[in-house]
């Protein structure tokens, strides 16, 4: 291909509009692999072309940013693919674009050297870039001081998006050298100050070891609450902004600057805008924050924990500078209040910290919130009538028993707001309302005034569309815990609420940008037919949704979007009826009835489609084996379509339903399982849908049992392949190869189990399982070492195959002492001492086992402490 058939290409794929673009893109793409050098040499000699126009140039640039960490054929990225002169010469001529006169370019070769960082740095390749940047940080010349800081900020954008790890502390620092001499206050370049702040907002994920040294802490610290308070509004919006990240980053160093933040963030808390949405969201952080630790906490002191109580404590002390500015913020109106996708708003922000102060600062806050409430709630003005109602939400998103009483008592008057003649009131009130009914469900059920709650809630469901999209959300929460409520009126009239919502979600008014509504109102029906257990309620109801189903595709009367989301809506509905049935439930005539039905759906719902017919599986295991040929026959085209994730995973999870629901009988299909192996086996298919092609493959054998013996070599290849690469991905400096890591070390335990629990037993186990045991007690020990911190629901998932393994070989001499050898060594001891710390009743039947285990199989008396 000759430079101006290439440009041509690039000109055509990204800027024409005519059908020729399609095949552009695939002819790059195919260069791209075949000739990679080639390829990246044509755009960044075009790149580098001030002949050529700006557009094109910079289009070049963009496909080296785009497809430089692509999987290449060679199962490589893309950029490791090509030669090191073409990597050279690709670094040079950005690197000389960083001082083009143009702007777009400049930002353009700063991006793109940004990707190829994320990519070398890690590998300790490019070592001087960070230097020479940093040395240019302080360069006389604008141009060139500009560039280095704008590109050091892409830097770090790039290693925070692509989560690189293995950036060096000399690097790191650096870094943070050329940043803070971008934000310094003196600095008269805004653009400059800018790109430093938002630099170190991308920074602050890989300098958490930086900011251990305390010169280096407190002169960052010092510079960014110094930029916070400028008198230069854009400067002082993007500090707050980048604290927001700050505080949740280092919030183990709150202690030492929580009065100086305080101090910085006050005056913004009302009349800024922008900039007072940013200054309560950082302290919105902080709490979200505190609520994190707490619920994951083990009781043990750490720094974090330490955080959490000064917070805390600091809460407490100065409680009114937070709420007060807070409730004033209340009384602001928010713009359209038909508009469900606007921006976070002053009065939303200060709703949530109202929450939160509430919750943290505790009782001593009650009096003042209740005293405003009651101040403002009946107000002639609209927007105090709102800022009550708002107020109330706050208190209800804290669950006390103090507050539950004063809900109750105030819950008629809040009513009273659901028919204000006010929109906005109405709107906030149905919000206040769903909190309630999230946390508070029994202030309705037990209400003296429950059933006109009821009836005003029923009758608000004809309202205007935004107010009945937060109705809804009552009705979704009201009904969660029906079982829970016997005597409630919700729980007597749940079929007439259920007759409500169904026609709420076939209203005529509904938009496409209102589509959620038709969603929510499902999810308050499924509840109410999971609340039923009389089965023949469930068949009536089954009836119905099909029927509805069938009028849908009989009529045309809603709009594309709108049917599809009823369909949806309707096979969930149908799914949580089938699994409430059984073959002797459902007459074969109307079973038959219903796969018609199904068969002729909207092709977009065949997801859900094969959802219902998961169910189906479950419950109509006797009436499913008529209908498997065509099932599986259509169960083909998505799995022979990876492509589609969505779809394959929906079909793969029905294709083990029904394998299960099956048996035996599924043998006629089990060759499906040689196409599985190939997925496996193939380097190129995308590793997140391996783990569930593992899964699907474990529920296959262990419903065939020993009739899928002829695969066990198989099934071995792909065992050993999943632990090793459990293993090598673990030691990868990428978090995200360490996150699917930890995901396949949970499947390749619950795989082999599965095996276990398919091929072997007691008196005549499958040997050729045998050479399995020493695989996995390899894999245990890589996978399970407490030095890598497993979550202890691992440690259980761990012990429970160790388990396995001794009871399924116990009769066979070489193995029984292997496995006696590994089960009393002292990394199993201390994986089953760990587990003994936690409470949870899965956790101390897994020791009781072990010990009993132990003592009786091994004679080995096992002393937890």
């Amino acid at each position: 291909m000759q430079p101006q058939q290439f440009l041509d290409l690039v000109q055509c794929a990204f800027f024409d509009s005519n059908n020729q673009r399609g095949q552009a893109e695939q002819v790059l793409l195919k260069y791209k692999d075949e000739f990679t050098d080639e390829f990246l040499m044509y755009c960044v000699s075009a790149f580098a072309n001030r002949a050529i126009q700006n557009r094109l140039r910079i289009a070049c640039s963009t496909l080296i940013k785009r497809l430089v960490g692509l999987i290449h054929p060679s199962n490589q990225i893309m950029w490791l693919a090509c030669s090191q002169n073409t990597k050279n010469e690709v670094k040079i001529k950005f690197m000389e674009q960083l001082i083009d006169p143009e702007h777009e370019i400049r930002r353009s070769a700063a991006n793109t050297i940004s990707e190829i960082c994320a990519i070398e740095l890690p590998r300790q390749e490019w070592p001087d870039l960070i230097q020479r940047l940093t040395t240019n940080s302080k360069h006389s010349n604008v141009l060139v001081k500009v560039s280095a800081i704008m590109t050091l900020g892409y830097i770090c954008e790039s290693l925070k998006n692509n989560q690189s790890s293995g950036i060096s502390e000399a690097d790191a620092t650096l870094i943070l050298m050329g940043i803070c001499v971008g934000m310094d206050t003196n600095e008269q370049n805004l653009e400059i100050r800018i790109t430093a702040i938002k630099a170190l907002q991308d920074s602050l994920y890989f300098m958490n070891n930086l900011f251990t040294k305390q010169e280096i802490f407190t002169f960052v610290k010092n510079l960014i609450l110094q930029n916070a308070v400028s008198n230069i509004q854009e400067i002082k919006l993007k500090s707050l902004q980048c604290l927001i990240d700050y505080v949740k980053q280092l919030f183990a160093f709150l202690p030492v600057f929580i009065s100086d933040l305080y101090q910085t963030t006050q005056a913004a808390f009302e009349n800024q805008g922008e900039i007072t949405i940013a200054a309560i969201e950082i302290w919105n952080t902080i709490c979200a924050e505190i609520k994190e630790i707490i619920s994951e906490n083990s009781n043990q002191q750490t720094p974090e924990t330490n955080s959490v109580d000064c917070c805390v404590s600091f809460f407490k002390k100065n409680y009114e500078g937070f709420i007060i500015p807070f409730m004033r913020n209340l009384l602001l109106d928010d713009g359209d209040a038909e508009d469900e996708y606007q921006q976070l708003s002053v009065s939303n922000s200060s709703v949530k910290g109202l929450a939160y102060i509430i919750e943290f600062a505790g009782s001593s806050t009650y009096d003042s919130v209740k005293n405003f409430i009651q101040n403002t709630m009946t107000n002639q003005q609209w927007e105090y009538r709102k800022a009550s109602v708002m107020a109330f939400g706050a208190l209800a998103e804290v669950q006390t028993e103090e507050i539950g009483l004063l809900i109750k008592s105030a819950l008629t008057s809040l009513f009273g707001c659901l028919v204000d003649q006010n929109i906005k009131v109405k709107k906030a009130t149905t919000q206040t309302l769903s909190r309630i009914a999230e946390n508070y469900p029994q202030c309705f059920h037990e209400h003296d005034q429950a059933n006109q709650m009821l009836l005003t809630l029923l009758d608000q469901l004809s309202n205007k569309i935004p107010i009945v999209q937060n109705l809804v959300w009552v009705f979704v929460y009201l009904t969660e815990g029906l079982a829970n409520f016997q005597n409630s009126v919700f729980t007597k009239e749940k079929f007439a609420i259920l007759q409500h919502l169904a026609s709420t979600s076939i209203r005529s008014d509904i938009k496409n940008s209102e589509i959620a509504l038709i969603d929510t109102a499902f999810m308050a029906i499924l509840n109410i037919i999971y609340s039923v257990t009389e089965t023949k309620l469930c068949n009536d109801y089954l009836v119905q949704f099909y029927q509805q189903i069938q009028f849908l595709e009989s009529k045309n009367q809603y709009p594309v979007e709108i049917k599809y989301h009823l369909e949806m809506g309707l096979m969930s509905a149908m799914h949580g009826c089938v699994v409430r049935l059984d073959d002797s439930t459902t007459s074969e005539k109307q079973f038959e009835d219903i796969m018609k039905t199904l068969s002729k759906v909207d092709p977009r719902v065949k997801n859900d489609y094969f959802y219902v017919l998961s169910g189906i599986a479950y419950a109509f295991k006797k009436k499913l084996t008529k209908y498997s040929t065509q099932i599986i026959s259509e169960l083909n085209k998505p799995l022979s379509e990876p492509d589609d994730m969505d779809s394959f995973k929906t079909a793969l999870f029905c294709l083990s339903d029904i394998a299960r629901a099956m048996e035996e009988e599924f043998v006629p299909y089990m060759n499906i399982l040689n196409y599985f192996f190939g997925l496996i086996k193939n380097g190129n298919f995308n590793r997140e849908l391996k783990i569930q092609v593992y899964n699907a493959i474990a529920d296959i054998i262990l419903g065939l049992k020993e009739k899928s013996a002829p695969f066990v070599n198989d099934l071995k290849d792909i065992l050993k392949l999943g632990f090793a690469a459990s293993i090598d991905l673990t030691k990868s400096k990428l978090s995200v190869d360490q996150d699917y890591a930890e995901r396949l070390k949970e499947t390749m335990t619950a795989f082999y189990t599965c095996m276990l629990h398919a091929y072997c037993d007691p008196k005549t186990p499958i040997y050729e399982l045998g050479d399995t045991v020493q695989w996995f007690i390899i894999f245990c020990q890589e996978m399970c070492n407490l030095k890598l911190k497993p979550t202890i629901e691992y440690v259980r998932l761990t012990l429970c195959c160790i388990f396995d393994c001794s009871h399924f070989f116990q009769n066979i001499t070489d193995m029984k002492q292997k496995i006696k050898e590994f089960i009393t060594s002292d990394f199993v001891i201390e994986l089953i001492r760990k587990l003994s710390q936690f409470n949870d009743k899965d956790y101390q039947d897994c020791v009781s086992f072990a010990q009993q285990l132990l003592n009786d199989v091994y004679g080995y008396q096992l002393k937890l402490y």
